[in-house]
C-alpha cells in the first residue's frame, strides 16, 4: 500500500519515497515482502497522487481511489482479482523477511478469512512513535493477510510486541527514531 501523500511528515514527495538510511521507504518494505518465502507476486497500490512510486521497485501496480487503507486495499485486491494477500504499509522500513514469514504462518495457525497485525499501544510509546489510531490498546501495524474470496470475512487479531511491527513512518520524528532504534539493533 503506497497511496499516502505523508502530510504529516512535511515532504514534496510522497511517503513512500521518503529516503530511510539512503533508499525510499518502500524499498525496505519491498525487498522484506520479496525475502518472504510465502510471497507468489509483489503488486503495489498507488493513488494519482503516489505515483511517482513506480519508478522506485520492479513491481506489478494498481491505481486506487485514495479513499484511505481499507478501501484502497479492498479496491486493489477486487482490481486484481487476489485471493490470499498479504497487505502491507509501504512505511514499515524495519520490517524483514522472517517477520512476514512468521505474519503468513500465524494467519494459517489461527484459520480466519482475515488477519490484522497490532502492536500494544505501551510499545509506540515506549518508542516514542506517532499512533495514528488505537483500538483498545492496541495500535494497527498495517500490516494485514485478506482473502479476496471472503472480504467479509472474521477477522483475526495478531498482537506482537516486536519494535519492528511498531515502526510505521507517520513523522519527522519516527523516521529519526527508527533510524535510532536501527543503529543501536546493529
Amino acid at each position: 500500500m503506497a497511496g499516502g501523500v505523508g502530510r504529516r511528515m512535511a515532504s514534496k514527495v510522497p511517503k513512500p519515497l521518503i529516503q530511510f538510511k539512503g533508499r525510499p521507504l518502500i524499498k525496505w518494505v519491498f525487498e522484506a515482502a520479496a525475502g518472504c518465502s510465502h510471497m507468489d507476486s509483489i503488486a503495489v497500490a498507488i493513488t494519482r497522487a503516489t505515483y511517482s512510486v513506480k519508478g522506485a521497485v520492479d513491481a506489478d501496480f494498481v491505481v486506487t481511489d485514495g479513499r484511505g487503507y481499507v478501501e484502497d486495499m479492498v479496491s486493489a485486491i477486487t482490481q486484481l482479482g487476489l485471493e490470499k494477500t498479504l497487505v502491507l504499509s509501504a512505511d514499515l522500513p524495519l520490517l524483514t523477511a522472517p517477520d512476514l514469514d512468521w505474519v503468513v504462518e500465524e494467519y494459517r495457525r489461527l484459520g480466519a478469512p482475515a488477519l490484522a497485525v497490532f502492536v500494544p499501544v505501551e510499545l509506540c510509546r515506549k518508542l516514542g512513535i506517532t499512533r495514528t489510531m488505537e483500538i483498545d490498546g492496541l495500535v494497527p501495524a498495517g500490516i494485514n493477510i485478506v482473502d479476496g474470496r471472503d472480504l467479509d470475512g472474521e477477522e483475526s487479531r495478531l498482537v506482537t510486541s516486536n519494535p519492528r511491527f511498531a515502526f510505521n513512518i507517520n513523522t519527522p520524528g519516527d523516521l529519526e527514531r527508527a533510524a535510532q532504534f536501527a543503529r543501536e539493533a546493529h
